[in-house]
């Protein structure tokens, strides 16, 4: 099955999808205002690649795909978009359920993990106070992700595929796309829009867009030695997660809390939030004193569940809505672009878990799973 595609949105999801779809012969084309990695949630500058999540295994299995298809990417741009930093999860005192499913989960899976109890993650990692109890997790072979660089790789390969990219943008007509009034024809319509998905399809998606900053803050102590070797992390103890100083802006430290995307910021972008300033006191004492180098806003997409979302728009069989990332979907990128063109395709039927009508989607807003880790 080929013809024409059109996928609308060029972020980690659309690219991925019009990479795979123009690799099997698709002629397609994408939609989107602004160039491939300048804007939105596939802007910014490092994203976490772990594959932890509880007892569910089919997100660890399709991350661990993933990984090889980023390294594959790698190799055929000449960019480095993968480092190696390994991945520290760090859990509550009072109950570690979710990091030994997650290690059981992985070891059926044959992906490296280790647990440790909190007092030994200080020694194994002196950027880290591990606290007094609590297991720790950690992914020797996950990483973090160059996000803009790892988008802009997927552009290129998408178009040395064959895609056309093309800066535009596209308003739905019972599903079809249409760009200042004039429908776009396409034997299959994709869109992959992230948080303006609910904007252009009210009241038919699952997902609402929400906003979380991150702050950049100055490496310093073990943070700052040219081979720290400090991990990410995710803190489900304290409900943060953050990156070490891979790139240019220092160490990233994100409290995991969302807010509408159109809330105001902070008056003084340069400060550390007294809340932040209290959590690097207590979990990364090096850092606490540590000033702001930039903070980062980022829109994504949440599912009341956090499943992500693929099915057909109601009555188009030619018409599909991706997204429902709900931030951690970038590091799934090109596996998941590889599933998205299996279902099109017809080749294998899209799990329950993510359709529009799913029992249990349209939760209350704001709710969140019990045991949903901190985004990564």
């Amino acid at each position: 099955m080929t013809g024409t595609a059109l996928v609308v949105g060029a972020g980690v999801f659309g690219l991925s999808v019009a990479r795979a779809l123009a690799g099997r012969g698709w002629a397609v084309r994408v939609l989107d205002p602004d160039p491939p990695g300048t804007r939105g949630p596939s802007a910014a500058e490092t994203r976490i690649l772990r594959c932890a999540h509880g007892e569910d295994g089919w997100y660890p299995a399709l991350a661990r795909r993933a990984t090889a298809r980023w390294r594959e990417l790698e190799r055929e741009s000449g960019r480095r978009l993968l480092l190696p930093t390994g991945v520290l999860t760090l859990g509550p005192r009072e109950d570690d359920a979710w990091e030994r499913a997650s290690a059981s989960c992985l070891e059926r899976l044959g992906v490296p993990v280790e647990t440790m109890p909190a007092a030994a993650v200080t020694r194994r990692f002196p950027g880290f106070d591990g606290g007094r109890g609590g297991t720790a997790l950690f992914e020797p072979e996950a990483g973090v992700l160059l996000a803009r660089e790892a988008v802009r790789a997927l552009a290129e390969s998408a178009a040395d595929r064959g895609a056309e990219l093309l800066r535009a943008t596209a308003v739905p007509r019972n599903g079809t796309a249409c760009v200042d009034g004039e429908p776009v024809r396409a034997d299959l319509t994709v869109w992959a829009v992230g948080p303006a998905l609910p904007a252009l399809f009210p009241g038919l998606t699952p997902v609402r867009p929400v906003r979380q900053d991150s702050w950049y803050v100055r490496p310093r102590g073990p943070w700052a030695a040219a081979d720290a070797g400090q991990p990410a992390w995710l803190d489900r103890a304290h409900g943060c997660y953050g990156v070490p100083a891979v790139g240019s802006l220092g160490v990233k430290v994100v409290p995991d809390v969302e807010t509408a995307p159109d809330a105001p910021t902070d008056a003084r972008p340069e400060e550390v939030p007294a809340a932040l300033r209290d959590y690097l006191r207590t979990r990364l004492p090096h850092l606490a004193a540590s000033s702001v180098v930039r903070r980062e806003p980022c829109a994504y997409a949440l599912s009341a569940d956090e499943h992500f979302l693929l099915d057909h728009h109601p009555g188009r069989r030619d018409v599909w809505l991706v997204g429902g990332d709900s931030g951690h979907g970038f590091k799934h990128g090109p596996a998941w672009g590889a599933y998205v063109c299996d279902v099109v395709e017809g080749r294998r039927a899209a799990s329950p878990r993510f359709g529009l009508g799913r029992p249990g989607r349209q939760l209350s807003e704001g709710k969140r799973l019990p045991a949903a880790p901190a985004q990564g």
